[in-house]
């Protein structure tokens, strides 16, 4: 990609709902960002199924869609969405694509598009693009009743019985209804503004796991109106009847609001150990273990994400700080196959057989000899098998000091039988002694932990590898559009530079946030100076930014060591500043 923004300008005369289709990261942040600032509602797919899929789902005045798309392309969208029911109005469909002759030479009719923007984009020509077509075009007014909404309640599908949900005006995901399409799998939660899933039919644990497959379903309460996730799910709605909604209220509320605490970082992640975190905050801020006969390590999280997953992934966590463990049991597990799921019995020790039956031992006092009663034992006499002398009188001819195992398959006995533990799922059998044990823990969201949910990457130290423009100061954005148009014309290359603070949380812990941006802001004042007047230094919110107009990647690497380093040293405290490169490459 060659051109990034426009220069600021007038707003447009009116908001607008637009569909962005496009599968470049960078593309999307792009457009999100210049049309969501010019006051346009924007919403983004990946895929050809995605916008198809929402293209139904709501309406939009504007539909930006790249030809290329995986799966459908451009066109078929647009073709796929014409031939479907009549809608009582469409959108204008704009094509953006590097592709031109490809589009116009397809076999489909190209001519369904308004409007074609050719690739590299110059965003400045699709705001243009925007401001021209304006609304929707009627269709056929009156002919057919509106189609309802994403975010309508009629949308969501009602369970088999009478439910708590039904006269709430919540936007719900629903399980398995809107679990049948990947499109719809890849999209709904992270641009659908729902407020919860609702589980409405028995879900097994796997199945149950899928749930976080869906884009930001992390963050969302699951309220489970079949009763078979236990409590893996928020509130089990099973045991509700109709009009008993004040459950399903509070529990909505209460995750809206700490929703609204999570940052963007974790909020967007598809790092399951980010993803992890952020429920838990959500959730009340601890990961709860629970006995549960069903699974194989024996123990359920109040998570529907897969047990061990969610196990391993606390425990990275925790090594990392974020997590603080508290024990809650102790379980053996197979060294086979990692089952919990054990038939604990007592065995002989030679034979290894657990038919085994307790039986009292008799000591004769007269030749001390001693063994089981029934090798005493002759019809209803007790004759002793060393001296054959009868026993007769209890204390005085003999005692019962005690009682033995005797193996009922071999026909030994022993005072003290072996402990076998037989798995269940694989079959192997250890014996006490060589069965492993694990510890259970539950596990509670740190200081640090919340503070990283709250304040996200930056928070730990770290730049992103991947660069969001949303990230970017609007002057940036501006500069850097007119380097990538150097670029395309002229080949000369450029670096963006991404700027992050190793010791931040260090220094914010031992002297304060304001002591801190203190120093960021001199530490970029003494950068400035370091570096040549053409280079843009400029201050963002997580993360601080140079743009090298003149400075080919590679050599920026280096050039940028060598500057922080002598900016650093003019400095009192540090602030361990770490520089992330992008070039041209990067932002295409």
């Amino acid at each position: 990609m060659t051109a990034v923004i426009e220069r600021p300008g007038t707003r447009p005369p009116s908001s607008r709902n637009i569909l962005v289709a496009e599968d470049s990261s960078v593309t999307q942040d792009l457009l999100k960002l210049v049309l969501s600032q010019r006051g346009h509602r924007v919403e983004i797919v990946d895929d050809g199924e995605e916008a198809l899929v929402a293209l139904c789902a709501a309406e939009f005045d504007v539909a930006l869609l790249d030809f290329h798309l995986p799966g459908l392309n451009g066109l078929q969208v647009v073709n796929a969405f014409l031939d479907s029911p009549p809608h009582l109005t469409l959108p204008h469909f704009v094509a953006i694509t590097g592709d031109v002759e490809g589009l116009l030479a397809s076999p489909d009719d190209c001519e369904c598009f308004d409007k074609i923007v050719p690739k590299p984009l110059n965003v400045s020509v699709v705001c243009e693009v925007v401001d021209e077509v304006g609304g929707r075009v009627e269709r056929v007014p009156g002919a057919l009743p509106p189609r309802p909404n994403a975010k309508s309640p009629a949308a969501v599908p009602a369970p088999r019985r009478r439910s708590p949900i039904e006269n709430l005006n919540y936007n719900f995901l629903v399980w398995p209804d809107d679990f049948q399409s990947r499109g719809v799998t890849t999209r709904l939660a992270g641009n659908a503004g729902h407020d919860a899933i609702v589980v409405s039919t028995p879900i097994s644990p796997a199945e149950a796991s899928r749930l976080w497959d869906v884009r930001g379903a992390h963050l969302l309460p699951v309220i489970d109106l079949a009763g078979s996730l236990g409590d893996s799910a928020d509130l089990d709605g099973s045991a509700l009847s109709f009009g008993e909604t004040e459950p399903v209220v509070r529990l909505i509320g209460t995750f809206l609001n700490q929703m609204s605490t999570v940052h963007r970082d974790l909020m967007a992640s598809d790092d399951v150990d980010d993803r992890l975190l952020a429920r838990i905050h959500v959730s009340g801020g601890v990961l709860w273990p629970r006995f549960d006969g069903g699974a194989e390590g024996l123990i359920r999280y109040n998570t529907v994400l897969d047990d061990t997953q969610a196990r391993r992934s606390a425990i990275k966590l925790t090594e990392k700080g974020l997590l603080k463990p508290e024990f809650f049991a102790r379980v053996h597990e197979c060294a086979n196959c990692s089952s919990s799921r054990f038939n604990v019995q007592e065995v002989c020790p030679d034979c290894g057989s657990a038919e085994l039956e307790d039986e009292s031992y008799l000591h004769h006092f007269r030749c001390a000899c001693q063994g089981p009663e029934s090798d005493f034992r002759h019809g209803d006499d007790l004759i002793c098998p060393k001296c054959r002398r009868e026993l007769r009188h209890f204390g005085h001819d003999y005692d019962r000091p005690g009682v033995m195992v005797k193996c009922k398959s071999c026909g030994g006995a022993t005072s003290e039988p072996q402990v076998g533990f037989d798995c269940l799922d694989c079959g192997t059998r250890y014996d006490g002694e060589a069965v492993r044990t694990r510890d259970v823990h539950a596990y509670r969201l740190t200081d640090e932990g919340a503070g990283y949910v709250e304040a996200g990457r930056s928070f730990l130290g770290f730049a992103q590898r991947r660069l969001r423009y949303a990230d970017l100061p609007l002057d940036l954005v501006v500069a850097l559009n007119a380097a990538a148009g150097v670029y395309t014309a002229t080949g000369q290359g450029f670096a963006l530079v991404n700027i992050g603070y190793e010791r931040e949380r260090e220094i914010v812990r031992e002297q304060g946030a304001r002591q801190f941006e203190q120093i960021r802001s001199l530490f970029l004042e003494t950068l400035r100076q370091e570096l040549s007047p053409s280079a843009s230094v400029a201050k963002g919110q997580a993360y601080d930014f140079v743009l090298l107009r003149d400075a080919e990647p590679t050599a920026a690497e280096a050039l940028m060591r060598e500057k922080i380093g002598k900016a650093a040293a003019h400095l009192r405290d540090d602030p361990g500043a770490i520089s992330t490169i992008f070039g041209p490459e990067d932002l295409a």
